[in-house]
Parts: C-alpha cells; sequence; structure tokens
C-alpha cells in the first residue's frame, strides 16, 4: 500500500542578528527533516505568516521596532496564526520575562547560550505535538463534513419520503372523496381536530405533524365496504353493523407495508377502540392503544355528533360537549377529553370554517 508523501515541517527563526539565524537553521537541518524560514524582525513575520505559515517559530524577544512579545500577542490575533507554537530563544534569564513569554503565548522559553541537544529535544516535542493536533483538526473537519453530508443525505431521504407519504394519503384520501363531498370535509375536519388536539395534549412536534398528515386516513378502509352500508339511512342491523366494523381491518390491510408509517396504519386500526376496552375490533384498553388512535377517536366523534348524517342531524356543540365528557374514562382518554376542554372553542371554528 503506497503511503502518501511526508511533509516537511516548516521553521521560522526570528532574529536581529544574522549569525544567530544561521547558527540555529544550520543545527536544524543537520538533525531534522524540515524546511527552514527566516526573518530578522517582527514586521517581516506579521508578513510572512500572510502567506507563509510555519509550523513552529523560535522567536528571540529583543529586536528593534516589534519586539518577541508583541509579535507573539499579534499572532495570537489572527486566527490562521493563534495555533503556531512559539518557542522563545533569549538571552534574558529573569523570572519576569518567562512569565511574560508564558502569558503573551510561548509555548516553551530557552535561554541563550543555549544546549544544543537539549533546544533540537525541545523542537522535536513541540512538533511532533504540533503535528498531532494538525492530525487531530483535520479528523474532526473530516467528520464534520462527513456529519453535514450524512445530515444532507438524512434531509433528502426525509424529504422524499415526506412527499411519497404525502403522494399516498393524496390518492387514498381521493378514494374516500369518490364517496360525496361530505366524506371530504369530514376528512379534513378530523385532520385538523387531530393535529389542534395533539399539539394541546403536548405531543411533540414531529408527531404532531406526521398525525396532521396520516389523521385523514382514518376510514380509508370504508372504500371495501358496501355502498348499502355506508349510505344507508337507518339503524344497522347486527350483521350489517359487523360488515362495517370489517373497515378498520380493511383500512390495516391497505396500510399494512413496511414503507409506510406505523402511525397511519394504528389510526386506520385503532381509532374505534376504547378507553374501557369496549371497542372493536381489538378490544384494547387504555393506553394499549396508540395515542395516535386515541386522539382520533375523539376527534372523529365530535365531528360525528356536530355534523349531519344520512342517519341522524347534528347535535347542538354544548349536546357534543356533554357526550363527550360523559364519555371521558369510558370511550375517551381522559387526558385527551382534558385537552380537547382546555381549548373547545377553537375546535367549533375548525367546524365552522371547513363546513
Amino acid at each position: 500500500m503506497l503511503r502518501p508523501a511526508k511533509i516537511q515541517n516548516k521553521i521560522l527563526i526570528v532574529d536581529d542578528i544574522a549569525q544567530n539565524r544561521r547558527l540555529l537553521a544550520e543545527l536544524l537541518v543537520q538533525s531534522l527533516d524540515c524546511q527552514i524560514r527566516m526573518a530578522a524582525n517582527g514586521a517581516a513575520v506579521l508578513d510572512m505568516i500572510e502567506h507563509d505559515l510555519p509550523d513552529l517559530i523560535l522567536l528571540d524577544i529583543m529586536m528593534p521596532g516589534i519586539d518577541g512579545f508583541q509579535v507573539s500577542r499579534l499572532l495570537q490575533d489572527k486566527q490562521k496564526a493563534r495555533e503556531i507554537p512559539i518557542i522563545f530563544i533569549t538571552a534574558k534569564t529573569d523570572v519576569e520575562s518567562k512569565v511574560e513569554a508564558f502569558r503573551n503565548g510561548g509555548v516553551d522559553y530557552v535561554t541563550k547560550p543555549f544546549n544544543k541537544d537539549e533546544l533540537l529535544a525541545r523542537v522535536k516535542a513541540q512538533l511532533r505535538l504540533k503535528n498531532l493536533q494538525d492530525e487531530l483538526r483535520q479528523k474532526n473537519r473530516m467528520l464534520a463534513d462527513r456529519e453535514e453530508h450524512l445530515s444532507h443525505l438524512v434531509d433528502e431521504k426525509t424529504l422524499t419520503i415526506e412527499k411519497m407519504s404525502l403522494g399516498l394519503v393524496t390518492v387514498l384520501e381521493n378514494a374516500n372523496l369518490a364517496n360525496d363531498d361530505e366524506t371530504g370535509n369530514h376528512i379534513r375536519r378530523v385532520s385538523e381536530y387531530a393535529t389542534l388536539l395533539a399539539d394541546i395534549y403536548g405531543a411533540d412536534r414531529a408527531f404532531v405533524k406526521r398525525i396532521r398528515l396520516y389523521a385523514s386516513l382514518h376510514d380509508v378502509g370504508k372504500v371495501g365496504i358496501a355502498d348499502a352500508i355506508l349510505k344507508k339511512p337507518g339503524n344497522y342491523t347486527p350483521e350489517e353493523f359487523e360488515a362495517m366494523k370489517q373497515h378498520v381491518v380493511i383500512g390495516h390491510r391497505m396500510l399494512d407495508n413496511a414503507e409506510i408509517d406505523p402511525m397511519a396504519r394504528n389510526i386506520a386500526y385503532f381509532h374505534h377502540e376504547k378507553w374501557d376496552g369496549s371497542g372493536y375490533v381489538n378490544g384494547l384498553s387504555g393506553e394499549a392503544i396508540p395515542l395516535e388512535a386515541r386522539i382520533v377517536a375523539l376527534a372523529d366523534v365530535f365531528d360525528a355528533l356536530t355534523t349531519v348524517r344520512v342517519y341522524k342531524e347534528a347535535f347542538p356543540f354544548a349536546e357534543a360537549e356533554r357526550i363527550i365528557q360523559a364519555e371521558k374514562g369510558r370511550h375517551f382518554d381522559p387526558q385527551v377529553v382534558e385537552a380537547f376542554f382546555k381549548r373547545k372553542e377553537e375546535f367549533i371554528r375548525i367546524k365552522e370554517l371547513l363546513t
């Protein structure tokens, strides 16, 4: 396996005395595989780093114009230069200067005259640390780029699924709309009621968004029920009622696909279950009934109570509210009923807008 060519580290030597610069340069190139840059003053350093960033700076303190401390502070203020390690090399041996050097961004402090082996060991240690930090930063950037790319792919996939789901819902809604115009108004109202209920209940935003999309499919299975039963003006016989119950089974089968959000199936299959276990077709009770189905159950009944049907007149809102309150803990989840009564006026407005 071919390995990438090793990139030489660049070391910048800054000293106003040319002989000192040459001495350091000769020592470094003899012992390290590196490139040497040199500058005679602070202004030259600041100009150089604009187009040629070193991996390490060996910086004298006592220089005319801008001294080493000032150079270090100015480099710390530059985003692209603040990660460059600075080793101060100076004849100043007092403690105050050493403290000032570290305070101004230095990573090490070597006094002149220096021991060659000690200096090389310190340079190698700082280069090794700098290379490791650069490698870590590069990996972090690659990871961030990868995560951004994956996030973009997930967003695209999610959008595609949402479009597919919306298309499916539209097709299935249209199948229901073929029955009559009131069916269309009914499923739109139930969708709005369920969305409002979920929001008041405290469901998260994703749940509210999904129930808005799928609540309209609660009666999709009715496409498999004969019109003679669906549009019968009187009460059902026991046999007809058993046949009508099958619309939840039919809806479940229609939506029984791994690519379809389980919420859609749950709504179609379980929205006629009751909190006390007396509903159909599974006899579920309490929280065994999925929350989305419990919400749609109340939304569906409220609309049925307040709407004219072939077999009944519309109940006044006050009567519908009385019935819903009476069915708290029997037909309906008590918390969903409480959510309904917190903002019942908004349900009335939805009814008026979509009738």
